[in-house]
């Protein structure tokens, strides 16, 4: 998993306390970044891979037009 935050890459397997244990919320899924502490959320992940191979799709599409 890479941190949205700080772009650190991470095994989401291996972190100790994964899915929130220490805040308030309890049951929640995000893995918090062993660099900077920020929750990721790994259901998103797949939202921004999309987004991410949409936005590069239309850019060499508009590329190929000019």
């Amino acid at each position: 998993m890479k941190c949205r935050m700080c772009g650190y890459e991470f095994d989401e397997n291996n972190v100790p306390n994964r899915g929130c244990s220490g805040c308030g919320k309890h049951g929640c899924q995000s893995v918090h970044c062993p660099n900077c502490g920020f929750g990721n959320s790994p259901e998103l992940d797949e939202e921004f891979d999309f987004i991410i191979k949409l936005k590069d799709k239309i850019k060499n599409r508009k590329k190929a037009t000019h």
